[in-house]
């Protein structure tokens, strides 16, 4: 029987447990609290927080010399970023089992209909993800089985893995797997690889991701015409609650102001090219532009090597799942792109 185990606990660990439910997969996560006897060090540069959300912090072996407002988000906490996440996701070509597998569980797939629900899209297969009180998915009320623990390092002995990390008991313990799923962010990614010496000397990394930025009007309707890019409309009210991190509903409130953002993704790719220094243990941008304004960034490059190739000469049972481990096709959430490389890749 497979043993399977998840690290992390954002979107892509929840649909990755989704996917492998009848395994009764183990999912091992970080939470809030501190771990002080790790040499792990707080990165305040990758916090990643917003008013209404839970305070998390980025703790972690590697520091960033990062420019022009580039921004690599990282929260130590159940859940992740889907803490404070808009939700959205575009079906036109998500599995329809792992829609339905999300359906058992209580998460609505709604429509974004401006006078119900405040958001308007100029794709009609663009859907915001909800629970059953209405609140914007936050996967942390979903994954509720989980081991509490800081991964310090992998190893790999014959076919299986082990996974040592540090509970909340001050320990350091260990699991078996003979399969595992890394569901974690690009920062604790590249942590984890470097204290499970998979990264050994100075290398480039490089991300991606479409085009991305806000622009505020007084339309309620979407007068951009373009095949290229994807649009979110916001009214002030939703626009308001994105920015500070507020995922309860209000939609049974009505609001008369004539102020809207529009989020335009657009099919222009950026790229973020990141040094690594080995010896001083410190990442450092390369490229001159701001980055990660989305946190749609994907398909992760080390040197040359795609990361899942990167990673398939260390272990045929080790496989990623979050965004650096995504080759997103289109503009627009990443969300469904995740859903189809854990549903359609295994």
């Amino acid at each position: 029987m497979e043993n399977i185990v998840i690290i992390g606990s954002g979107f892509s660990a929840l649909a990755t447990f989704l996917k492998f439910k009848k395994y009764n997969p183990i999912v091992i996560t970080a939470t809030h609290r501190p771990y002080p006897n790790l040499q792990i060090r707080n990165r305040r540069i990758l916090n990643t927080n917003k008013i209404f959300s839970n305070k998390a912090k980025s703790s972690g072996t590697l520091l960033y010399n990062l420019k022009n407002k580039t921004k690599l988000h990282d929260r130590l906490s159940v859940g992740g970023n889907s803490n404070i996440w808009g939700g959205f996701i575009n079906i036109s070509s998500t599995n329809r089992e792992a829609i339905n597998q999300f359906k058992k569980i209580g998460i609505s797939f709604d429509k974004l209909i401006q006078k119900h629900n405040g958001y308007l899209s100029n794709n009609n297969n663009i859907r915001q993800l909800r629970d059953l009180n209405n609140k914007i998915l936050d996967t942390s009320n979903f994954l509720k089985n989980f081991i509490p623990g800081f991964v310090e390092t992998i190893e790999f002995k014959n076919q299986l893995i082990k996974i040592n990390y540090f509970s909340n008991n001050y320990k350091m313990e260990s699991l078996i797997a003979s399969k595992l799923f890394l569901g974690i962010s690009f920062p604790q990614l590249i942590d984890l690889l470097y204290r499970s010496k998979i990264l050994t000397q100075n290398f480039r990394l490089t991300l991606s991701e479409f085009e991305h930025k806000f622009i505020i009007n007084n339309q309620n309707s979407i007068t951009i015409k373009s095949d290229n890019d994807l649009i979110i409309k916001y009214d002030f009210i939703r626009a308001f609650k994105h920015f500070f991190g507020l995922q309860k509903s209000i939609d049974k409130f009505s609001f008369a102001v004539p102020i809207y953002i529009d989020q335009i993704f657009s099919k222009n790719k950026i790229f973020l090219k990141l040094d690594f220094n080995f010896k001083d243990k410190i990442i450092n941008q390369n490229t001159s532009h701001k980055f990660g304004q989305s946190i749609h960034y994907c398909n992760l490059y080390i040197d040359e090597k795609n990361i899942n190739e990167y990673l398939s000469f260390f272990s045929s049972n080790l496989f990623g799942v979050s965004a650096p481990f995504v080759d997103q096709k289109k503009p627009g959430p990443i969300s469904n792109d995740i859903i189809e490389n854990v549903w359609d890749r295994f």
